[in-house]
């Protein structure tokens, strides 16, 4: 008798991932052109796989979590799942901040759809404030961030 090969689980039935049940740091940051890009790993932390969306809307952050720069929210995404301790990855790009100086230290924040939560990656260092890009602009004038999208 032939032993039933396991099917896999759609990524639609397991459930979105919690803000609360991701750890997710900062690997290095690295200057390019003006810019700093941020290497940034998540872990689910959680006890069970979940399920996140590829792109969320990036943040700079300063100490406080204040918005020193607000990255577009995504149009479109698709869902990659995300196993208990699994990590995935991304490259966040920075530049043109014309603001205030920042209050160390500077890390990236991810906003999950519609705002109503974010997760914070923890900084290098606690006085960390190489992810601030200089200002290639007037003061004042906006910045820009991005992210690549979410891969083992």
């Amino acid at each position: 008798m032939a032993t039933p090969l396991p099917t896999a689980t759609p990524v639609a039935t397991v459930p979105i991932c919690q803000a609360t049940a991701l750890a997710a740091r900062i690997v290095s940051w690295q200057g390019a052109a003006g810019s700093r890009i941020a290497s940034i790993e998540v872990t689910n932390a959680g006890a069970a796989p979940c399920r996140m969306r590829a792109l969320d809307r990036p943040q700079l952050v300063d100490g406080h979590t204040s918005v020193l720069i607000n990255g577009p929210a995504p149009t479109a995404s698709e869902y990659i799942k995300l196993l208990a301790g699994g990590i995935l990855r991304t490259m966040v790009s920075a530049s043109n901040y014309c603001g205030p100086a920042p209050l160390a230290p500077v890390s990236v924040a991810f906003v999950f759809p519609g705002g109503a939560s974010r997760f914070v990656a923890t900084p290098v260092s606690p006085k960390d404030v190489a992810g601030v890009p200089p200002c290639l602009g007037t003061p004042g004038s906006a910045g820009s961030i991005s992210m690549h999208p979410w891969a083992p």
